[in-house]
């Protein structure tokens, strides 16, 4: 792989960096063809990866989960030697600073790796339970869990949540089950018992979601995957979500149901994850 000659990148992180099928560029300089296929049709996976003190986070886990995606699409796997070599590049010339990598594969061969900062993310306190009949179960559907690059559902339930009142949508499945939301793990508190959704439903497997787990697991607190609906939540002590830049966020209210918060379960797992995220 070749790269662009350090003295004509911006210096540090400020304007974003790209790695496109082996070149570094400053973001503002990097191109790809409006008419490659995997873009026009949506046709690809991605990983959205935190950086935290010019570190990836779990970089590992997100490279299989990006081969595992690539598989479901029936796309041939990426290059995980190159895409290593891109990231440490493109994190030795952004220095120590917390960011945000995302990796995309297209169908048709094209690979971008881009660095940016961490985007301010807006609060999300408030959900609206939203249809969301695309998540399918795992064997039922050939791209099921699969985190590809056709997001528009996701986003048309975002808006349909805004226009709801709310800051963002609790996706529910045709029959009813409690998925994720369109960005975000979901989890919650009943009983003292932190509960989350099995990957068995088609929801994306969670690298934040996991590290959380990990965390309640070793705090002690119970945890227990399965299938509920949504009338579950009348009952939760706390609502919680978190992506990859995103920290434990506790949720104020679904739907109707409100929440005092932060409760104290995110409060205890939220430092966790930011070790572990400092941590590498």
């Amino acid at each position: 792989m070749s790269a662009t000659n350090d003295a004509e990148l911006p210096d540090g992180l400020a304007e974003g960096l790209a790695w496109i099928d082996g070149r570094m560029s400053a973001l503002a300089d990097a191109s790809l063809s409006v008419v490659a296929e995997g873009l026009l049709r949506g046709d690809g996976a991605f990983e959205t990866i935190g950086v935290w003190d010019g570190r990836a986070f779990r970089l590992d886990d997100h490279l299989a989960r990006l081969q595992s995606s690539l598989s479901a699409l029936a796309l041939p796997h990426a290059d995980v030697a190159g895409l290593k070599q891109a990231v440490e590049a493109l994190l030795a010339h952004a220095g120590r600073t917390d960011a945000m990598l995302r990796i995309t594969v297209l169908a048709g061969g094209s690979t971008v790796v881009t660095l940016t900062p961490q985007p301010v993310r807006p609060a999300i306190t408030a959900l609206s339970s939203q249809p969301a009949p695309w998540i399918r179960p795992l064997g039922t559907f050939g791209p099921a869990g699969a985190k590809t690059l056709s997001y528009a559902p996701n986003m048309a339930a975002l808006r349909a949540a805004q226009a709801a009142g709310a800051d963002d949508a609790l996706l529910l499945s045709f029959e009813g089950w409690v998925l994720e939301g369109t960005t975000f793990a979901v989890m919650w508190v009943t009983d003292g018992v932190l509960r989350t959704p099995t990957g068995e439903l088609g929801i994306i497997d969670s690298i934040s979601r996991r590290a959380l787990l990990e965390a309640a697991e070793e705090l002690g607190i119970p945890v227990e995957e399965g299938r509920w609906r949504l009338a579950e939540l009348e009952n939760a002590s706390e609502v919680l979500v978190s992506s990859s830049v995103r920290p434990c966020t506790p949720v104020q209210r679904v739907d109707e149901w409100t929440y005092e918060g932060p409760g104290p379960i995110c409060a205890r797992i939220a430092p966790l994850l930011e070790r572990a995220r400092r941590s590498g």
